[in-house]
């Protein structure tokens, strides 16, 4: 999966836009960058953490709401592409950067206000999301909320591929990848706000997209 998001960090954006592999209709993402970027908007204060941040696509929305912003990506080329949105929206001295695996790598307790992670949480087994958020909530302040994007589950989505399972990715220039995914259901994301003494505070369905914010309780 390293290698795969490693080798398509350039190309990372064509969904957003439109282009590239699809299975849903083009417009459907479209539709749901625009219902997802207006939740964003809305989200995010003080310092911010952005796991999994990839190109930083999320950051045009939030980042007005922040006085900090910390971007961690494992992909060393995703960061990259990272770096040249931070340079376009004149943030460069807004942001830190760090490459690493968010579940290895070393973060203070009580740092962030708030936290965005996207298309991450669909890559991690259950033991792996448990210990996600048994290390979020330590780094998280006590008031800290938590806004996840990620890919929906529904009838579209079934005609094309398993809820859970090992898929195959497709980069442009033909190179096949076999990475773990799984799809979210809006019921999967309260269970998920439930075990980890969350409760959602907004919520986004779309085709392609699902989206919460969520509070600590």
């Amino acid at each position: 999966m390293i290698s795969y998001y490693n080798e398509r960090a350039e190309e990372y954006d064509d969904l957003y836009i439109g282009k590239g592999h699809f299975t849903l209709d083009p417009g459907i993402y479209l539709k749901d960058v625009t219902k997802v970027s207006e939740m964003a908007s809305e989200f995010g204060n003080g310092h911010l953490i952005d796991i999994a941040c990839g190109s930083g696509f999320w950051m045009f929305s939030y980042a007005r709401n922040c006085s900090r912003i910390t971007l961690l990506d494992q992909s060393e080329k995703m960061l990259k592409e990272c770096k040249k949105r931070v340079e376009k929206l004149g943030l460069i001295n807004l942001v830190n950067f760090i490459q690493g695996d968010f579940l290895e790598v070393m973060l203070e307790d009580s740092t962030f206000d708030s936290a965005l992670v996207g298309f991450l949480l669909s890559h991690l087994t259950i033991e792996q999301e448990k210990f996600f958020f048994l290390k979020l909530k330590k780094i998280l302040k006590s008031n800290g909320n938590l806004m996840v994007i990620d890919s929906a589950w529904n009838d579209e989505r079934q005609k094309y591929t398993k809820k859970e399972g090992i898929q195959e990715r497709v980069l442009n220039d033909g190179r096949r990848f076999k990475i773990y995914k799984r799809y979210f259901e809006k019921s999967d994301l309260e269970g998920m706000a439930h075990r980890y003494n969350f409760k959602i505070k907004s919520c986004y369905v779309g085709t392609a997209f699902i989206a919460v914010i969520l509070e600590r309780v």
